[in-house]
């Protein structure tokens, strides 16, 4: 094992002839310094005719299949009507009939990558007719976080005027006689018959006669206290005569929304006589939970609809906050003024509101321009020529038809609003066709560097320490094999659509049943599973490599479970049953074994386990 994973040092436990030590030896190439980043391959150059240049090493193929690959930007055609299929000549489709056109594949191949990001394709101009692609922009907006909540439209109480009866009274004259008669400024409601308005009247033209000023504002005085209006007063200085009723006129427009009148009643000082509501603007009372309280502020912007008014959008602005919270919805009032000129905003109504707080600039896109794939986001490219490139975005706030974006885009790149659908379908189709030629390729055609393959060896060298805790009868110590875990995290982003992937899956899982093992037959159960997942890297992918560091494999003939262990005398961990050694395939890497001249069997097999390939 190496220096992370096994720490058995003692005499009792490290078993005899050193074993532990050989083990060790294995994985020095991983502990003797840090391993290169996993990069993802990004460009691909031809190397003679049998490897491909990436970032993290050689990948060995045939003459032909890289021959085959090379084509970039040559002329395919394609079928309006089903894209996925591609054709190298001009013909008719074999699906519905229809004559292909061209499609230019440009440097798709070329330019592919892995992960998530997807590879940019070229499309002819007659076919982006038929796919109606509608290109926008990306660009800096002002938009903010929304807070949804909802509310209900109220009087607005700045705009109602209430009349009360001031002194003992007799209503004659009403003009008013229900709720939703409608008034208009200085229109008569009523004219009232007191005795206070009398003596009153008559004090006031007498010593309006005497011009004593200070006494005329005292009896001025109390004729307002007892509700007479000031255009009333007016009206008595001009004629001069005393006036028996008393008009009473609205002071705004409105309507009547209270009313406890009737001609000729009688009325006691304070009583109620109505209330004139003017409805043009409206108050909206809007419900927003504690936790969302502290974002919002006068002056914070919202837009208002209304269920009831399907398309009716108002934008408004929040005029007050309440200083309290309902204790038991645990939510505060916020006060919002709207206009209401048309009357169809009606007290009591529902409403939905949501808030926009910590509002900035923000890069945004069109938020249909995006395309939602599994956990991942895209965006497609236009590049300019036809050409274009679905790209991985990580999105944020929405905010109307606007959505922040951020990653590999920059303000007045131009984006795909429509037609996005079937341009990135096409690129995602040869993406994968690339990732199942890579899946197709043997394991022998897979070239690792000295840090790749150092981790795996993490795997193996957990095979030989679980063979060696069964042989010396110590116990498996669980942190000893996450190390070896932690390695398909690191190589996966690489290898993921290779067969190693596969052996990393079930090398895994074997791995965890080694973690949780309590007994000494599920001990020999994980290493059985263990070494059956890594048999096919081992045997196929690098056997020279374990035959120079002397790792034997054995399989138990009773049972057939096979076992890695170091080179020496054969230690059964399955029992005393006979078992036999299974000798590493002596053969070169494919890629020296093959001529470079007139292709092989092997070099035609491969050629038509490729994707597209015209058999």
């Amino acid at each position: 094992m190496c220096k992370n994973t096994c720490k058995h040092t003692d005499s009792k436990k490290s078993g005899p002839n050193g074993r532990l030590l050989q083990v060790l030896m294995l994985s020095s190439a991983l502990v003797a310094g840090p391993v290169a980043p996993i990069k993802f391959v990004t460009s691909l150059e031809f190397d003679g005719a049998l490897s491909l240049k990436s970032g993290l090493g050689d990948l060995l193929v045939p003459s032909a299949i890289a021959a085959a690959t090379k084509e970039d930007g040559a002329v395919k055609w394609t079928c309006p009507m089903h894209p996925h299929y591609i054709a190298d000549k001009a013909g008719i489709c074999p699906i519905c009939g229809m004559d292909l056109v061209k499609l230019k594949t440009g440097s798709s191949e070329s330019n592919a990558t892995t992960g998530q990001q997807r590879a940019a394709i070229t499309v002819a101009p007659e076919t982006l007719q038929t796919m109606g692609v509608r290109i926008g922009k990306a660009e800096q907006s002002s938009f903010g976080r929304i807070i949804r909540s909802y509310g209900l439209i109220a009087e607005n109480e700045r705009m109602q005027n209430e009349m009360t009866a001031r002194t003992e009274a007799w209503i004659e004259d009403l003009r008013i006689r229900a709720v939703g008669d409608e008034v208009k400024k200085g229109d008569l409601l009523f004219t009232m018959y007191a005795p206070e308005f009398i003596v009153s009247q008559r004090d006031y033209l007498d010593t309006f006669k005497t011009r004593n000023r200070t006494r005329i504002e005292s009896i001025k005085t109390r004729l307002r206290a007892f509700g007479m209006q000031d255009s009333v007063i007016e009206k008595l200085e001009r004629s001069g005569e005393i006036m028996e009723f008393v008009p009473f006129y609205a002071e705004i427009d409105g309507t009547v929304a209270m009313i406890e009148l009737r001609p000729g009643s009688y009325v006691k000082r304070g009583t109620m006589l109505t209330r004139i509501q003017n409805y043009s603007q409206v108050w909206l009372m809007a419900s927003v939970a504690e936790k969302d309280l502290t974002f919002i502020k006068p002056g914070t912007p919202a837009r208002v609809t209304f269920p009831n008014i399907p398309g009716r959008e108002v934008f408004a602005k929040v005029e007050y906050v309440y200083p309290t919270v309902d204790a038991k919805t645990r939510t505060g009032q916020v006060r919002l003024v709207i206009d209401n000129a048309e009357g169809q905003l009606r007290p009591g109504a529902y409403a939905d509101v949501a808030f926009e707080v910590e509002a900035e600039q923000r890069l945004a896109v069109p938020s249909e321009a995006i395309l939602r794939s599994g956990g991942a986001r895209y965006v497609v490219t236009s590049l300019g020529g036809g050409r274009f490139e679905p790209r991985v975005v990580k999105t944020g706030l929405t905010a109307g038809p606007w959505t922040e974006i951020s990653g590999e885009i920059e303000a007045g790149d131009d984006i795909v609003v429509s037609g996005q659908f079937m341009i990135d379908s096409e690129s995602a189709l040869r993406e994968s066709f690339r990732k199942l030629e890579q899946l197709q390729l043997p394991l022998a055609l897979l070239k690792l560097d000295s840090g790749q393959l150092a981790m795996i060896d993490h795997m193996v060298d957990s095979a030989l320490y679980l063979h060696e805790a069964l042989i010396d009868g110590y116990d498996v110590e669980a942190k000893n094999l996450d190390p070896a875990i932690e390695i398909k995290t690191l190589l996966w982003p690489q290898f993921q659509h290779s067969k190693l992937a596969f052996v990393m899956e079930d090398a895994v899982k074997a791995l965890e049943k080694g973690k949780a093992a309590q007994t000494e037959s599920e001990v020999r159960t994980a290493l059985a599973e263990l070494v059956a997942a890594l048999e096919p890297w081992m045997r196929d992918g690098a056997p020279q490599h374990y035959a120079e560091k002397k790792v034997e494999m054995y399989v138990d003939e009773s049972s057939g479970r096979k076992w890695l262990q170091m080179a020496g005398r054969p230690l059964n961990p399955f029992g005393r049953e006979n078992a036999e050694l299974m000798p590493w395939p002596d053969h070169k890497p494919l890629a020296e074994a093959l001529p470079k001249s007139a292709p092989t069997d092997a070099e035609t097999a491969a050629r038509a386990a490729m994707p597209g390939h015209n058999h």
